[in-house]
């Protein structure tokens, strides 16, 4: 702990006596740990445990696709609540189960506290009562709908704090209240809070039972009964894999083509699509979706990683040149120290820890821009595509705390300073240290 605070004094003895070296020096770094952490924060907000979807290491998204033996394409791409109902109900592997209508159709609706008032757009999920227990959100007021509700296609729905306060100018009081959606009366039955919209899985204005819809929540085939139009998630118990599941889900599909063959005299392919959370945020290799393992997983990683890398070192390689006419103002200082006894490995310590402390501070500033830089773009249409949604001119797209604060971020952060200070400052130092005694104090003669 003493050597630390020395080297923290003479980092800072440093700064004083070269002003210009260290401000250009923490700048640079600056730039350079922003640059890095704005990949790492994407990363995050696209892969990361943030409210309300907490647990998305745990999170699976069941897909499927039903075809004849001639090709032929049934026309539904996830599941009827039959298919709930009769399969991934009785899973053992499963905690929850939600079925929820696919992201792949955007639905915008208006809303107005009665009519003759102010509308504003709002977007929609139709979603299960599960779909509140599979993402933990936080509930302010009321409760979400129920089986019920559900299953009589209740007009209850569950909004958000941001829209009680446009509607209401309020969220206290608002549940039991009544706004027209679409010019038809909804019953407010519970207050969450609101998710931002870089979240595509689980945000939204207004959420309500599936079964309201008169669209694809109700598709059906006539003969491929468990074929419809619901997209079901699964919320993996803990000590479960997602080889478990799908050794689950293959049992069920024996039976279940053997059932289909019975019954229409044909011959089925069934393909079921098992994907968690990273799949659907990260496929920079375009492999088969059921291609989902570890290795798989960190060589879709080693992309971003080495753009990370790729910028950290350029501004490195400018650093470096820093530190080495640094280091040649003080080889005669070296070289003394040299001549008393210090050894070149203590020497060489001492200045990556100096330079170490001027990279975290530089480290702490870049952290800081990543986070403006994104507060600033995040309304941009590029920004948005890359979380899979579209520039809405009339809401502002709103940040969370945990997006940018969490442990996994500060490690990411320090690992970034730590990689770039090595690349910086250890050959210069190592150059000027390996330097005759004798040369170096005759350097400034």
């Amino acid at each position: 702990m003493s050597k630390l605070l020395l080297y923290v004094r003479q980092a800072l003895a440093l700064i004083r006596e070269d002003k210009q070296f260290s401000a250009i020096y923490i700048a640079g770094t600056a730039v350079a740990i922003a640059s890095a952490m704005i990949v790492a924060l994407v990363l995050h907000i696209r892969m990361g445990n943030i409210y309300p979807e907490v647990n998305r290491d745990r999170t699976i998204y069941v897909g499927s696709n039903f075809t004849r033996s001639d090709g032929g394409w049934v026309g539904y791409s996830g599941y009827s609540p039959q298919a709930v109902e009769e399969m991934f109900n009785k899973l053992e592997c499963a905690e929850v189960v939600s079925a929820a209508m696919s992201n792949e159709y955007i639905y915008r609706f208006t809303a107005c506290k009665e009519i003759g008032k102010q509308e504003v757009p709002v977007g929609i999920k139709f979603t299960d009562p599960n779909f509140f227990r599979l993402y933990e959100f936080k509930f302010l007021e009321g409760k979400p709908y129920n089986e019920e509700n559900l299953k009589h296609a209740d007009r209850c729905i569950v909004i958000t704090d941001a829209l009680a306060k446009k509607l209401f100018e309020k969220t206290e009081g608002v549940v039991g209240q009544t706004i027209q959606l679409n010019y038809l009366p909804y019953r407010v039955v519970g207050i969450v809070k609101e998710v931002s919209p870089l979240l595509k899985e689980t945000s939204a204005d207004i959420y309500l039972p599936y079964t309201v819809s008169d669209s694809r929540a109700h598709w059906k085939d006539d003969n491929v009964t468990w074929a419809g139009g619901l997209e079901v998630r699964v919320l993996l118990k803990k000590g479960y894999t997602r080889e478990m599941l799908m050794d689950e889900l293959e049992s069920y599909q024996a039976k279940y083509l053997s059932m289909l063959k019975s019954t229409t005299g044909e011959d089925w392919n069934w393909y079921i699509q098992v994907r968690p959370h990273w799949r659907k945020t990260l496929n920079f290799f375009g492999e088969e979706v059921n291609d989902a393992s570890t290795s798989d997983l960190l060589a879709n990683l080693s992309i971003p990683a080495l753009f990370m890398l790729l910028l950290l070192l350029l501004p490195a390689i400018n650093l470096s040149g820093m530190v080495s006419n640094q280091m040649e103002a003080r080889v005669a200082e070296m070289g003394i120290r040299k001549a008393f006894g210090a050894k070149k490995r203590v020497l060489l310590n001492e200045v990556i820890q100096e330079n170490l402390v001027l990279t975290l501070l530089g480290g702490v500033v870049g952290y800081l821009l990543s986070w403006l830089f994104i507060a600033a773009v995040r309304n941009s249409t590029l920004f948005l595509s890359i979380f899979g949604r579209e520039y809405d001119p009339v809401n502002s797209v709103s940040l969370q705390l945990d997006m940018f604060f969490t442990p996994t971020l500060f490690l990411i952060a320090f690992v970034c300073c730590a990689v770039l200070n090595l690349m910086a400052a250890l050959i210069p130092a190592w150059t000027a240290l390996k330097k005759p005694i004798v040369e170096s104090l005759n350097q400034k003669k």
